[in-house]
């Protein structure tokens, strides 16, 4: 009984040691018929282009939500990614070179990872607006996060599939806060106030 456990904990420590390889983080957009999502701007009118409208993007990925860790360069823009970072169809992006693969921490190749993407309307130079996600959030930036479970290729440069676990993201501006409400509408009494 003692040696059937040993060889349980044995397997499951080395299973949780490996390293998934093959997650190609790349989203191919629903333009042409892919099952992924697309990134709209404001409004969900207007998609990504990565000529005016461009984007940043924070990726990381694990076993879980819980076990996130970057991957790739971490922080994706126009100006660290600017060979491939659109796909052919407008509203997509590809992190990388097409066909690279990503090692997920804890994932095993052809296991299912958890992807989270933290993407923010970065402006129409280069440079961009916002350095990180959350400087895109303090600043009052358009931004949003989705998390969703991505299967993995097996081997890694097979190659795998596009994001097709990805749904479709609208960046969002910023809701005021209740106290900016409360002094509009403190505000709009003020201005249509019977006057004796």
């Amino acid at each position: 009984m003692k040696l059937k456990t040993l060889v349980v904990l044995m397997a499951a420590g080395i299973s949780a040691s490996t390293y998934g390889q093959g997650v190609i983080l790349q989203n191919v957009g629903t333009g042409l018929g892919g099952t992924n999502g697309a990134v709209f701007m404001p409004g969900g009118v207007t998609k990504f282009d990565g000529l005016v409208n461009n984007l940043g993007v924070t990726v990381s990925g694990g076993m879980d939500a819980a076990s996130l860790q970057p991957v790739g360069l971490g922080t994706f823009k126009a100006s660290n990614d600017p060979k491939t970072y659109t796909g052919a169809d407008v509203g997509a992006f590809a992190l990388g070179a097409i066909g690279q693969a990503f090692n997920i921490p804890g994932v095993a190749a052809g296991g299912v990872a958890t992807i989270r993407l933290q993407m923010w309307f970065d402006g129409s130079a280069s440079a961009g607006l916002f350095p990180t996600f959350d400087a895109a959030k303090a600043g009052g930036g358009m931004y949003q996060e989705v998390t969703f479970l991505q299967n993995t290729s097996n081997p890694p440069l097979t190659p795998a599939g596009p994001l097709n676990g990805m749904p479709n993201v609208v960046l969002i501006v910023p809701e005021p806060s209740t106290l900016a409400l409360a002094g509009l509408g403190i505000a709009s009494l003020l201005v249509f106030r019977r006057r004796n």
